[in-house]
């Protein structure tokens, strides 16, 4: 049975999980190329993601309480955030897909601002030094910046671009499905005393982490080099998880270094290539025809 928990917390959250699931429904009803917009939404998901957990995490502007992970207030906290940042990417993304007028980012910014009043008054969301109205101004200028990102996905995305889209997307992917899932079974865990603040420590080592991991896999995936030398860097990670254990940066559960390590190697791996083929997919068209 349902705890009073879910009906006082949680499923405020569910609620907002589901106006984002029937945003994607129009939005991948509405277009042609349906497989690099999804590549797209995993991009922006990934900028709104570094957003939100430079200024949930790192300022700690604010905390969410949807009672997921009651055990962990931090990971509890994360939880809520994912799905405020798949619900604006949503929302982002179905702006630019259906070309609507500029007001309509103001619109938009100024819902979700009523929702999280909304979401302040039921006590699910507290704000600390953080303000409602700051929401709506970067929800506008965010909304800005994706509209330019989807004409961009479909005219000129190449070189610097195409590999900066991939990387967030792995950002969403492997942050959201492996990094944090191993973290809160206790499988994989960062260490929270390199520095003062435990929650800096482990926003520290997990994005030196993305960035040292993501970094090598989109090279070799990308560099065109034989397998061998493919790998020898994946070899050349592994020894990297070994020393970062023995120095105490990531803790193991006892006997999984080795499934876990390759889970997280060979997943940051998949992804990017299942990211590749996205957005190879899609077919460029006019500037003229985005808007």
């Amino acid at each position: 049975m349902m705890g009073t928990d879910f009906w006082s917390h949680t499923i405020w959250f569910i609620l907002l999980g589901i106006t984002t699931i029937i945003e994607l429904v129009i939005i991948f009803f509405n277009v042609k190329q349906r497989r690099p917009v999804f590549a797209l939404y995993l991009t922006v998901s990934g900028m709104t993601f570094l957003f939100e957990m430079m200024i949930l995490s790192v300022l700690k502007a604010y905390t969410y309480y949807p009672k997921l992970v009651p055990n962990s207030p931090p990971d509890d906290s994360i939880a809520g955030n994912l799905f405020s940042q798949f619900s604006v990417s949503a929302t982002a993304l179905l702006l630019a897909s259906l070309k609507l007028k500029h007001y309509w980012y103001l619109v938009f910014a100024l819902l979700y601002g009523l929702i999280e009043e909304l979401f302040k008054a039921l006590g699910v969301y507290e704000q600390n030094w953080y303000r409602t109205w700051m929401t709506v101004v970067f929800l506008t200028f965010f909304f800005w910046i994706v509209k330019h990102a989807y004409r961009i996905c479909f005219t000129r995305l190449k070189g610097v671009l195409w590999y900066l889209a991939i990387f967030l997307g792995l950002l969403t992917l492997h942050q959201n499905t492996l990094v944090w899932v191993l973290r809160i079974t206790g499988i994989q865990k960062f260490s929270e005393h390199l520095l003062p603040d435990k929650q800096h420590s482990l926003i520290l080592l997990s994005s030196l982490y993305m960035l040292i991991l993501g970094s090598l896999i989109i090279l070799i995936y990308f560099a065109g080099i034989k397998w061998k030398w493919k790998i020898a860097v994946i070899v050349f990670l592994y020894m990297l998880h070994y020393f970062a254990m023995k120095l105490e940066l990531i803790n193991y559960k006892e006997g999984w270094f080795w499934v876990s390590t390759s889970i997280s190697i060979w997943g940051m791996y998949f992804y990017t290539y299942i990211l590749d083929k996205l957005y190879s997919s899609r077919v460029e068209v006019e500037r003229s025809k985005l808007g």
